[in-house]
């Protein structure tokens, strides 16, 4: 064999030793790929297997420890953490009329592991009457309803007046410098509903604001002020039963199993009475966006928990039954009905946001 013609077989020979890594360098990286590829979609079905829930879940209250809202939340707890299979840890947030407890809830991810017992205060008109509440109610679902609480008129125990018809024709007197109502802040639910009885009757009613229900009703029992509306619950039950304060009218078509005595205002001769029909409802709730997987699941511990046994005595210390089980459609119905009203509401009275 010639020189020439050794180099050329050499040349060849490295020729398809370069091909031969090349082609091994590939399938290398194409089983690297693959690997890689394998790994993520493991991961994936590993986290998508993972049963809901893995960890404890958190109850938001937007109100202190001992209100009504905390003792509803607590009923909750027991049978909710046994169907569940996780502990439910209730964590008190209160502050800016909700809306720092409603914040916390929607600072967090959209995975059902952060719920909070919602009503109309915290979860609609915060961020209609509150400018430090930088959500939208569309923000929220209504998971499951608990309760509704019917609004009662209650009064300063001298006050001459003994219905919410007496009391709005005494503010339509001429001359009258009004009677003054206290709200438990400006934007509640009892503020505005208070204002919007105001501006429909004509009558001159006068907000006193307070920071809390708590030294509104000593203002009550002090007669500092004249009238309130609230629901029934909580100190008001022994502050009417003691007379220290007289409830006049209940905001409902019927009376009260509590106050039986009390005339519902459905009764009077008032024009705008159905107009005046109010209660406070409370919820579980939870932010937006959840996999309808999980929220289906939240919703059956949520309606065990409020049909249990629990749930039945916190309830009756105020006389009202737990709310029917709906479907989460229906929920969500009747939450969009409510914030068009207080959103109406609201526009209506002109109330500025503080």
């Amino acid at each position: 064999m010639t020189k020439r013609m050794m180099l050329d077989a050499s040349a060849q020979t490295r020729r398809r030793v370069g091909e031969t890594i090349a082609r091994l360098r590939k399938k290398m990286i194409c089983l690297a790929a693959s690997a890689v590829a394998l790994s993520a979609i493991g991961t994936h079905a590993t986290a998508a297997e993972q049963p809901f829930p893995s960890k404890p879940i958190t109850m938001l209250v937007a109100f202190p420890p001992g209100g009504p809202a905390d003792v509803l939340a607590r009923a909750l707890q027991p049978t909710m953490s046994k169907v569940l299979g996780q502990t439910v840890i209730v964590e008190n947030v209160p502050g800016a009329g909700g809306a720092l407890a409603a914040r916390r809830l929607l600072n967090q991810p959209a995975d059902g592991y952060t719920l909070i017992l919602g009503s109309p205060n915290e979860a609609i008109l915060a961020p209609l009457t509150n400018t430090a509440a930088t959500y939208k109610p569309e923000d929220m679902v209504l998971l499951a309803p608990i309760s509704n609480h019917p609004l009662v008129v209650m009064a300063r125990s001298d006050l001459p007046y003994h219905s919410l018809e007496e009391i709005i024709a005494a503010g339509k007197r001429t001359g009258s410098n009004g009677l003054t109502f206290g709200s438990p802040g400006h934007g509640s639910m009892y503020h505005i509903i208070s204002e919007y009885i105001a501006q429909t009757t004509g009558a001159q009613l006068v907000q006193v604001p307070y920071k809390g229900a708590t030294p509104m009703m000593q203002d009550l029992v002090g007669r500092a002020i004249d009238f309130t509306i609230l629901p029934n619950i909580g100190n008001s039950i022994q502050l009417i039963e003691t007379g220290k304060i007289k409830a006049v009218n209940v905001l409902d078509r019927q009376r009260m199993p509590t106050l039986p005595d009390v005339p519902a205002i459905s009764e009077s001769n008032i024009p705008q009475k159905q107009e005046m029909v109010h209660s406070v409802w409370t919820g579980v709730m939870t932010k937006a966006g959840i996999p309808e997987d999980r929220v289906r699941i939240l919703l059956d511990a949520a309606n065990q928990a409020i049909h249990g046994p629990e749930m039945g005595q916190a309830l009756a210390l105020s006389g009202t039954q737990p709310s029917p089980s709906q479907s989460l459609e229906a929920s969500a119905s009747f939450y969009a009905s409510e914030i068009a009203k207080f959103k109406n509401m609201t526009q209506s009275i002109a109330l500025s946001p503080q």
